[in-house]
């Protein structure tokens, strides 16, 4: 009887998101802003999600392939938290007077689909009521509101979700309308991907999880997700295809917390990875370069190859790597990403220091004017460090034990030690220069002759012989589709 039931499940839900999922969420930018007198364009309320619907269909985005609108946190009711005759959750009435079945019509009726969010706990993340032991009630209520895709975060006992993310999986497939399931059970167990119960949430119906740590708008949480992808990349893979996919989270692209280069990275390595494409960026006012990323037709059309197999890091784990993702027509998507900051060697970058011997300048703030402290780095290192951190104004240096302190000003006096030796820098930051970057044919299974379609340029490249390399700029990534010839 189990087994039956866990079969039909599965084979009921496989039938949604046969490719990576593809929309706008709000959390990113607006999280839980609910003071609609002081922020009344940026509250979470329904002229928020109304007028990104516009914004989205007037944009290109949904012809594009963004064809989902998703709410998150903190559009219900407090108090009470739930309809004292029908125990049913209810909007928000000041944010939300007409209900979110308005809001689902009118995204709806621009002809795009509509998202809603709860919690396999007593409250939500942001303490708002939450389907934990109402998923049967909730997932009714929700298939009356005509949603089409459910966010179910954790924010509670970690014990409970093994019982309530498969009720209420089995609560979806129930209803009248197709709703894709997005689990978010795999984030609150940890960092050890091969730890987590994937199977099961395949068996039990989730469309695509969130496995890892939520995205921040800024480079270096965006780097340590790709990186995270990298070292559990094989093992998360057997689990990913059409109907189930690993959630790295949202797309910053749009936002002016990143560049566009590291825009590119991102796009590029979602589309490797075979990601969910979910937008968390205000999109009535996503930067041009931004625009151009998510608009990219042939990105789009790596991300969405209907084969579905997610891609991995080839080369070993360091500041450049190959990346790349067999596709459904024998070709092969690679990126060439260049995580460093600059191919210069030291002597071209910061070449001049003034050094101190027996001692070294106090940063002002006690801890907080280092940038970092580390110990048994060599000095080479440490310099170039310092020299790409334009932060960093000097170095205190223990060559003895290898102990320094990269600071962030020397403000506070001179400090005797004769164990120290103090480099202040007196270059600036340079700009970092590109990395010339190679993929090798046969590394990716291809034959000698290959034709290289560049993906940010949209254009053929030519047929090159046996590898091909291009110059990659910092945080950046080169994204190629590479044909057989």
């Amino acid at each position: 009887g189990v087994v039956c039931v866990v079969a039909i499940l599965a084979s009921a839900h496989a039938k949604l998101a046969l490719t990576p999922p593809m929309g706008w969420m709000s959390w990113e930018i607006f999280r839980c802003e609910i003071d609609c007198t002081t922020h009344p364009n940026s509250c979470i309320n329904d002229k928020l999600y109304e007028s990104t619907v516009d914004a989205m269909v007037e944009g290109g985005y949904l012809a594009a392939g963004y064809d989902t609108i998703h709410t998150d946190d903190c559009w219900e009711r407090k108090h009470p938290p739930r309809d004292p005759s029908t125990n049913r959750l209810v909007a928000n009435e000041t944010r939300f007077p007409n209900g979110m079945k308005a809001v689902a019509d009118y995204t709806h009726s621009k002809g795009m689909k509509f998202g809603l969010y709860t919690a396999e706990s007593p409250t939500t993340c942001g303490g708002y009521p939450a389907s934990a032991t109402h998923e049967e009630l909730d997932a009714e209520t929700f298939a009356s509101w005509n949603i089409d895709y459910l966010k179910v975060d954790g924010c509670g006992p970690v014990e409970y979700y093994a019982k309530g993310y498969p009720i209420m999986g089995a609560a979806l497939i129930r209803q009248s309308r197709d709703i894709v399931y997005s689990c978010s059970w795999p984030a609150y167990l940890g960092s050890n991907e091969t730890t987590k119960p994937f199977q099961q949430m395949i068996d039990i119906g989730c469309n695509l999880w969130r496995n890892y740590a939520d995205i921040q708008c800024h480079w270096p949480s965006l780097m340590g997700i790709i990186d995270h992808w990298g070292d559990y990349g094989e093992y998360i893979k057997q689990f990913a295809g059409p109907g189930h996919w690993n959630d790295p989270d949202m797309l910053l692209i749009g936002n002016d917390c990143i560049t566009d280069d590291e825009a590119r990275t991102q796009m590029a390595m979602w589309s490797i990875f075979a990601a969910p494409l979910i937008m968390g960026n205000d999109a009535r006012n996503i930067t041009a370069g931004g625009r151009e990323i998510l608009l990219n037709e042939m990105a789009i059309e790596v991300n969405q190859d209907t084969m579905g197999e997610q891609g991995l890091r080839l080369s070993p784990k360091g500041q450049s790597e190959v990346w790349a993702r067999n596709l459904s027509n024998g070709d092969v998507a690679v990126g060439l990403y260049n995580k460093a900051g600059s191919s210069g060697q030291l002597n071209q970058t910061c070449p001049n220091w003034d050094t101190s011997n027996g001692g070294y300048f106090e940063a002002c703030g006690g801890g907080s004017g280092n940038d970092k402290c580390v110990s048994g780095m060599p000095l080479d290192q440490l310099l170039l460090a310092c020299c790409e951190d334009p932060t960093c104004v000097g170095i205190s240096y223990n060559e003895a034990d290898g102990t320094s302190c990269l600071k962030n000003n020397a403000d506070c006096g001179w400090i005797e030690d004769s164990a120290y030796m103090y480099f202040k820098k007196t270059d600036p930051t340079p700009e970092p220069k590109p990395l010339s970057m190679t993929v090798n044919f046969a590394d990716v299974g291809l034959g000698n002759s290959v034709e290289v379609v560049d993906i940010w340029q949209k254009k053929s490249l030519g047929v090159f012989q046996g590898s091909f390399s291009q110059d990659v700029p910092s945080h950046g990534t080169s994204f190629l589709r590479l044909k057989a010839q």
